[in-house]
């Protein structure tokens, strides 16, 4: 009996074993895919504090579609790229090459990432990576760029002295008085020459696209007091009555007469009134039942700088007007910022030194980290004037609408080459970007040795320039002259 139990195990035992052996076939061998990825899945620079600090902490991008890997936020000017070392990562490539051109066959170069990924990179020359992957047929190219910036981003550049361009009058013409502003999409450009006030009209102030139009005046016109609102142009006679028009060129008596004119809010233009010796705040139109009342001593009767209307994104429904300096009616300078908001006139903490006539606008001012961080700021900029010891070429910034006021750093100083004026017609004119804009007018430039939109610019991408006309020197001369700049960083070129 127990000879027919060890029978039956063994015969189990054969018979499963049997089974394995038949189930063991050439299917059950595991197959591999070669992989026919090329695309790099990582780029950036190895540290290197001698070239620049946290170099290894510059973002680039990596665009697969385009064959294209780069930082879109330049390095600053002057920093060396010539021997910079690389950290890429692949997925399962079988050979990574990176190839030098340098316009010269006999100092190109190569290296292969693969064996000697620690082999230093000329980023000065163009450079190529060339991707094969594990099956040896697919292969897929990039080019390689770290960008530096040619000129300091950060600074206020101005088109040279060859650049200058005449008010819309021409150079020959002798002007008396001038006043310019931005209404209804178009710059108005009012100048008296020769005892005729012309007003000169266009889109673009820096073209010589300019069309005039003689004007037949009542009034002897009073042209620095010029305002524009949202809906109308005001100006004073020599004698105080006010005059308003929609188009510039016709004008009607409101009958009613100012002191002087010292800004607009939204469709309300704000003035001085003189009745029996005291000064006091008016308006045009009057709301319902204003009443005109005293100015504070110290207020700025004549003289201020451009009123400037700007929105806070905390309260969209209650825009504020502010300006900077003037003369008070002492009859000394003030350099503090008054604002508006609609009901009424308050001083804020923001002053500058004391002046009149100063050119006031809102513009953009950036600020970079040590990480490259770059911040950019809503910056209300205030550029020359009159001082008790004449014109000058002072730069204030403020980045929190004139609360409080700092000096310009040396990338923001006006250039030694564009004379100190007052009473100047400033604006900020939207340009579209164009290759010649970025090559002609700026080639020549000197670019600012200083301490130390980030994002590409498309073709369309638009300049906001600063527009300067005209302006006073020490005598009272008017330049004849409209000078043009931007920041730095506000006109590059699309990259790549």
């Amino acid at each position: 009996m127990k000879k027919q139990k060890i029978y039956f195990f063994l015969c189990i035992a054969a018979l499963f074993l049997s089974g394995i052996s038949c189930n063991s076939t050439e299917d059950d061998v595991i197959s591999y895919t070669v992989s026919e990825s090329v695309r790099v899945s990582g780029f950036s620079l190895a540290a290197n504090d001698s070239v620049l600090a946290h170099l290894d902490t510059i973002f680039f991008t990596i665009d697969l579609n385009k064959g294209q890997i780069y930082n879109a936020d330049s390095l600053p000017v002057g920093t060396d790229v010539s021997a910079l070392i690389a950290n890429i990562s692949f997925d399962n490539v079988a050979q990574a090459k990176i190839y030098m051109d340098k316009g010269d066959p006999t100092k190109n170069d190569t290296i292969d990432y693969i064996a000697n990924p620690t082999d230093s990179i000329d980023f000065t020359s163009k450079v190529s990576l060339e991707v094969t992957a594990q099956n040896g047929t697919t292969v897929k190219w990039y080019s390689v760029k770290v960008n530096v910036h040619q000129i300091d981003p950060d600074s206020l550049y101005w088109n040279t002295m060859f650049g200058v361009r005449p008010l819309p009058c021409g150079s020959q013409a002798t002007v008396d008085a001038q006043k310019a502003v931005y209404y209804k999409g178009k710059v108005q450009s009012f100048i008296v020459s020769n005892s005729t006030c012309t007003l000169y009209t266009a889109e673009d102030p820096y073209t010589d696209d300019w069309t005039s139009q003689p004007l037949s005046l009542s009034f002897t016109p009073d042209l620095k007091s010029l305002q524009a609102t949202d809906e109308a142009l005001y100006m004073l006679s020599q004698t105080g009555e006010l005059y308003r028009s929609e188009n510039g060129v016709d004008w009607a008596s409101t009958g009613q007469t100012f002191y002087s004119l010292v800004g607009t809010w939204k469709s309300r233009l704000l003035g001085v009134v003189s009745e029996n010796g005291v000064y006091k705040h008016d308006c045009y139109p009057r709301p319902a039942g204003f009443v005109p009342y005293p100015t504070a001593a110290n207020f700025p009767i004549t003289g201020s700088s451009p009123m400037v209307t700007f929105v806070s994104e905390y309260d969209l429904d209650s825009p504020q007007s502010i300006m900077v300096g003037g003369r008070m009616a002492d009859d000394n300078l003030t350099g503090a910022t008054w604002g508006y908001d609609g009901e009424a006139w308050a001083q804020l903490q923001g002053s500058i030194k004391p002046c009149e006539g100063a050119i006031l606008f809102p513009y953009f001012t950036f600020t970079t980290s040590e990480y490259w961080i770059t911040t950019q700021y809503t910056s209300w900029i205030v550029i020359g004037g009159r001082e008790a010891a004449g014109v000058a070429d002072s730069v204030y910034v403020s980045v929190n609408n004139g609360n409080t006021w700092s000096k310009a750093p040396q990338s923001l100083a006006m250039p030694t080459y564009i004379n100190p004026r007052a009473f100047a017609s400033v604006m900020v004119v939207d340009a579209d970007f164009t290759s010649r804009s970025a090559a002609s007018l700026w080639k020549f430039m000197p670019i600012r040795r200083v301490p130390a939109m980030l994002v590409a610019r498309t073709s369309d991408y638009q300049i906001p320039y600063i527009y300067i006309f005209g302006g006073e020197n020490n005598s009272g001369d008017i330049y004849n002259e409209i000078w043009r700049g931007a920041i730095g960083r506000l006109r590059y070129p699309p990259i790549p």
